[in-house]
């Protein structure tokens, strides 16, 4: 979005809409609607009606479709990067003989709401963004935590799975309405004493309760931090919504974030653009090392599975030339090769990485997102799905914004901005 610069003496520089309309209106309620479709889709299958796979396809295809309305008009470099992923996996799909659209609505998402911040975005909208999607997810996770039986009268999530497709029937008889990972059967890691029950609120299921609270963790960390006392409260709330989904990786990534800060005025483009090859080579030297052990499901024993499915991959499924219908949802590096090859992996990659991006609080959160992505792929493929990564990628674009230069960027909007020399 088009940013107009106004200069006060007393106040300093300030970052102001150069023009509103219905569609700079609109982005909120499309990001908020990302968030809780799902939520919502689950409690019309539980009171109302069958929802089925197609029903919860065509609001994925609605809300992209929303989200590329309200940008279509502003950015050409969208329509030449989407130019670019369709022909090079309509070329793949050719060669492999099979049409497998999944994983273009797994490309769309991050370069659609990429455009949606970067076009429509501004800080303070990040902001609120934030805070509301907090503010429900957390007070819904309050109510599932205290009211479970109540909640899973409205919201039989694994029923909402079996009816979506996503689970198999005969692998739902325990019955507990919660999704499979929704019990931590050998023990919660955070707070044991809270039981086994892991909260999944409007996401339905624990992971994507750990990518949010990184997520919004690392923006309130980068945005809030001058104002002690609504830093404190954002964080207390992430930190009850990570506690009681029991999301032990998403805390581990807040820990990380606040290092990751540190570093940033030292970290280059092409240090990020190797690090996730060089995170390949890791899992599967890990994987070697401990040779045919069986995994458990602590972090570590998910890196190994990862490098085993890794290590499944023959030369053409690296490169993504032969189809295979092997699951690789717990190894985000094998889903990538085997679906897009490696050269489109580390061709978009660098389209991410090499952009510019202005210092201060834009580099530190693009910092994060690359890493949160680097480290999400070495477990899971979580990280394409859009109840968190509409909010991810909306923020990232935010920025990578051109106009937000150090003169108009203040720590938190509130203080003066702060460059390299100010972290160093």
């Amino acid at each position: 979005m088009t940013l107009a610069f106004t200069a006060n003496a007393a106040q300093g520089w300030t970052a102001t809409p150069a023009r509103a309309d219905i569609r700079q209106r609109l982005v909120m309620p499309v990001l908020i609607a990302a968030l809780t479709f799902n939520f919502a889709l689950c409690f019309v299958n539980t009171t109302a009606m069958h929802v089925g796979t197609s029903l919860v396809m065509l609001a994925e295809v609605l809300l992209l479709g929303c989200t590329f309305l309200l940008v279509a008009d502003r950015s050409p470099a969208m329509y030449a990067v989407l130019l670019g992923i369709v022909s090079y996996l309509g070329a793949l799909m050719l060669v492999r003989g099979v049409a497998d659209p999944k994983i273009l609505r797994d490309l769309l998402i991050p370069v659609v709401f990429y455009t949606l911040g970067r076009k429509r975005g501004t800080l303070e909208l990040g902001d609120r963004v934030v805070t509301w999607s907090v503010v429900i997810v957390l007070a819904v996770s309050l109510f599932e935590w205290a009211f479970l039986d109540t909640f899973l009268k409205f919201f039989d999530v694994l029923g909402y799975y079996v009816s979506r497709g996503t689970v198999d029937a005969a692998s739902a008889g325990h019955g507990s309405g919660l999704f499979i990972s929704g019990t931590r059967f050998d023990g919660r890691t955070l707070l044991p004493f809270l039981g086994e029950h892991r909260v999944s609120s409007v996401f339905l299921e624990p992971v994507s309760m750990g990518n949010f609270g990184a997520i919004t963790f690392a923006w309130v960390l980068s945005r809030d931090l001058k104002r002690p006392s609504v830093f404190i409260a954002k964080t207390l709330a992430i930190m009850t919504i990570l506690v009681l989904g029991d999301a032990r990786f998403g805390m581990y990534i807040c820990i990380i974030t606040l290092g990751l800060y540190c570093v940033a005025p030292f970290v280059r483009p092409a240090m990020i653009y190797v690090a996730p090859f060089l995170a390949i080579i890791a899992i599967v030297s890990y994987t070697t090392m401990k040779g045919n052990v069986a995994w458990d499901n602590t972090i570590w024993g998910r890196f190994l599975l990862a490098g085993q499915m890794i290590g499944t991959l023959d030369a053409q499924q690296v490169f993504g030339l032969v189809w295979t219908t092997t699951d690789y949802n717990d190894s985000g590096y094998a889903y990538v090769m085997a679906q897009l090859g490696i050269v489109g992996f580390a061709a978009l990659w660098a389209v991410f990485v090499f952009l510019p991006v202005p210092d201060g609080q834009p580099r530190r959160f693009t910092l994060f997102i690359a890493f949160y992505v680097i480290l999400l792929l070495c477990i899971s493929v979580s990280l394409c799905t859009i109840k968190t990564a509409a909010l991810a990628w909306f923020l990232a674009g935010i920025c990578g914004q051109p106009a937000l230069t150090a003169a108009a960027q203040r720590f938190g909007g509130r203080s003066p901005s702060m460059g390299r020399a100010a972290l160093r």
